[in-house]
C-alpha cells in the first residue's frame, strides 16, 4: 500500500484542528451581518467541532448571547447557557459585555447546574499545548511560505488549550506570521482581538470594557482612506468582545466608506439594538439616502428629533431631506429650528435661504447667505446663491460680482445665472462667448436667443426660437421671444399669431399683452399698406 506524500499528511491533519476555528470565524461575520439565525447555526458547529471543554463552553456564551440579544429567544438560551455551565461549571463572564437581563440570566442558570448537577460531559481528547517560545523560535527560522503555513496552522490549533493570559501573545505571533506571508489585513483583525482580549483581563470590576486604542486606530484608518484596514481591526475586536456598541459603529462608517452598504446598515442595526442614540440613528439616516432609500432615512432622521428634539444635526438633517423631497413648508419648519439652535450651520443655512427665494422673499435669502458667508468666507455655492438672491432683488451689479467669483471658483452650475447677469447689463457679446451653440440645456439656449437679439443677429435667433418652440412648446418666454424676433424681422402678422399664444402660456413676460397689441396694430396697417400697394381694376372695355 502506498504511503500518501508527507506534505498532504500534514495538511490534513492540520485543517482538522483549524476547523472549529475557521467556522467560528464564520460564526462572528454571520453576528456582524445581521444574519442572526446563520451566526445561531454555526456557533453550535464550532461548539461541536471544539475538542476542549472549556473552549467549548466559551463558545455556547455567545450562542446563548445571540439567542438573547439578536433573535429575542429566551429558551434557547437559558437552554445554551445549561449547555456551558455543564462543559464548565466554573465558567463566569464579564457582565460589562452584557445587558444586565442576560448577566441575571446566566447567574439564575448557573446557579440551578450547581443545586443539581447533570451528568459529567464525556471528556474529549485535547491537542497538545504547543509552548509559544518554541513557535516564536520556529517563526525566526522559516524560510519559506510552505514553512510559515504550517506554522500558522499549527499555532491556530495550540489556541484550544492556551490559557486566558497567554492568548493574546499568541494571537500576536499568528499575526507576525500572516504579515509575513503578505496577508496584512488578516494580521490586523489577529491583533485586534489580542487588544480586545487584553483590555478586558486589565479592565476594572464593575467598568465598561472598550478597547478604546483598537477603536482609535480604527478611526485613524479610516482618516487615512483605508476602510478595509479598519474594518479587518474592528472585526478582530469583535471576535473577542460581540457585543462591543462602539467597535459596531466605527465598523459601520468602515463598511459605508467602503461601499458596502449593507454591511453597514447590519453593523448599524446590531448597534441600535444595544443603545439606540441619536447619533446612530444620523448615521442611519445618512446610509439610508446612500442606499436611495429617502423615505427610510426620514422615518431614522425622524427617529433622532423625536429621541432628542434639541439635536440641531439631526434638524438639520430632517430639513433638508424633506427639503431635497419638496415638502418646503416642513423643511422651513425643521431648518429654523436647527438655525435657531446653531447658527453655524452651513448647509442648513444656504438651503434655508433657497427656500425663502422659493418663496419670493430675495432679501431674507440675502440675510441668510451672509450668515452663511461668515462661516465659510469664500465658499462659492454660498457665494453664488447670493449671486441669485441679489439677481432677483434687480441688483445686477452686486449679482455680477458674486457669480462671477463663484463660477471661477469651481460652482459652474452658476455660469449660466453669470451669463444672465451680464445680458441684463449690456454684454451680450460677451455671452455669446460663455455659452456654446450646442449647449443641450433650454435655458442656456433661451439666453443665447436673447444675446443673439441684443447685439443685431436677428436670424440668427429667429432660427434658434423656431427650433426651441417645437421643443417646448408650452413655454410662455420661449413663444415670446421668437415673437419678438418676428416683430423685429417685420413679420407682422407670424409675431401677432404667436404672440397671441404666448400671451395664454405660463412663463411669459407680464408685458406680453401690450407686445400683442402692438402686433396686431402693425399688422393691421401692414394690411392696410398692402392693400393700397394694390392697383386699381381696369375700366371694362367699351
Amino acid at each position: 500500500m502506498k504511503r500518501a506524500p508527507v506534505a498532504m499528511l500534514l495538511f490534513l491533519s492540520l485543517a482538522g484542528s483549524a476547523l472549529a476555528q475557521t467556522t467560528l470565524d464564520r460564526a462572528h461575520e454571520a453576528f456582524r451581518q445581521g444574519q442572526w439565525q446563520r451566526a445561531a447555526q454555526l456557533f453550535t458547529q464550532a461548539a461541536e467541532e471544539t475538542p476542549e471543554p472549556r473552549s467549548r463552553a466559551e463558545i455556547r456564551v455567545k450562542l446563548a448571547w445571540t439567542y438573547f440579544f439578536a433573535l429575542k429567544n429566551r429558551s434557547r438560551a437559558e437552554q445554551s447557557l445549561r449547555q456551558a455551565l455543564q462543559e464548565n461549571p466554573d465558567l463566569e463572564i464579564i457582565p460589562d459585555l452584557y445587558t444586565d437581563d442576560f448577566v441575571a440570566l446566566f447567574a439564575r442558570v448557573k446557579a440551578q447546574v450547581a443545586a443539581s448537577p447533570g451528568p459529567s460531559p464525556t471528556p474529549r481528547p485535547t491537542a497538545p499545548v504547543t509552548s509559544l517560545a518554541a513557535l516564536r523560535a520556529r517563526l525566526a527560522t522559516a524560510v519559506d511560505a510552505i514553512a510559515l503555513e504550517a506554522l500558522l496552522q499549527e499555532a491556530r490549533a495550540a489556541e484550544v488549550g492556551q490559557s486566558p493570559a497567554a492568548l493574546p501573545d499568541l494571537l500576536e505571533l499568528e499575526a507576525d506570521i500572516l504579515d509575513r506571508l503578505g496577508r496584512p489585513q488578516e494580521a490586523l483583525r489577529y491583533r485586534g482581538r489580542a487588544q480586545a482580549l487584553r483590555t478586558v483581563a486589565q479592565a476594572a470590576p464593575g467598568t465598561t470594557v472598550v478597547p478604546l486604542e483598537m477603536i482609535r486606530q480604527a478611526r485613524q484608518h479610516l482618516v487615512a482612506g483605508q476602510p478595509q484596514d479598519a474594518i479587518a481591526l474592528l472585526q478582530g475586536v469583535l471576535d473577542a468582545l460581540p457585543a462591543c456598541i462602539p467597535a459596531f459603529e466605527v465598523l459601520a462608517q468602515a463598511y459605508l466608506d467602503a461601499g458596502l452598504f449593507d454591511e453597514a446598515y447590519s453593523a448599524l442595526q446590531t448597534a441600535l439594538m444595544g443603545n439606540e442614540k441619536p447619533e446612530l440613528l444620523l448615521a442611519l439616516g445618512e446610509l439610508e439616502l446612500a442606499r436611495r432609500r429617502p423615505n427610510a432615512a426620514r422615518d431614522a432622521f425622524r427617529r433622532a428629533v423625536t429621541l432628542d428634539p434639541s439635536n440641531d444635526r439631526a434638524l438639520a438633517a430632517l430639513g433638508l431631506l424633506v427639503a431635497s423631497l419638496e415638502d418646503y413648508p416642513s423643511a422651513k419648519e425643521y431648518l429654523d429650528q436647527a438655525l435657531k439652535a446653531n447658527g453655524t450651520l452651513f448647509q442648513a443655512r444656504v438651503t434655508r435661504a433657497q427656500l425663502a427665494l422659493l418663496e419670493g422673499s430675495p432679501q431674507e435669502a440675502v440675510t441668510h447667505l451672509l450668515r452663511a458667508l461668515q462661516v465659510r468666507p469664500q465658499d462659492p455655492w454660498a457665494t453664488g446663491w447670493l449671486g441669485v438672491a441679489y439677481l432677483a432683488l434687480g441688483d445686477v451689479a452686486a449679482a455680477e460680482t458674486r457669480l462671477r467669483s463663484a463660477t471661477q471658483g469651481g460652482a459652474q452650475e452658476f455660469t449660466l445665472f453669470w451669463a444672465e447677469a451680464m445680458l441684463r447689463q449690456g454684454q451680450a457679446a460677451k455671452v455669446l462667448t460663455m455659452l456654446a451653440a450646442d449647449d443641450p440645456n433650454p435655458h442656456a439656449q433661451l439666453l443665447r436667443a436673447h444675446a443673439l437679439l441684443a447685439t443685431g443677429r436677428t436670424s440668427e435667433a429667429l432660427e434658434l426660437l423656431e427650433r426651441l418652440v417645437k421643443l417646448y412648446p408650452t413655454k410662455g418666454e420661449v413663444r415670446y421671444l421668437l415673437g419678438y424676433a418676428q416683430f423685429a424681422l417685420r413679420q407682422w402678422a407670424q409675431a401677432w399669431e404667436t404672440l397671441k399664444i404666448a400671451q395664454e402660456l405660463r412663463g411669459a413676460p407680464q408685458h406680453v399683452s401690450q407686445a400683442v397689441s402692438s402686433a396686431a396694430k402693425a399688422s393691421q396697417a401692414q394690411q392696410l399698406m398692402d392693400s393700397a400697394l394694390v392697383p386699381p381694376p381696369l375700366p371694362p372695355r367699351r
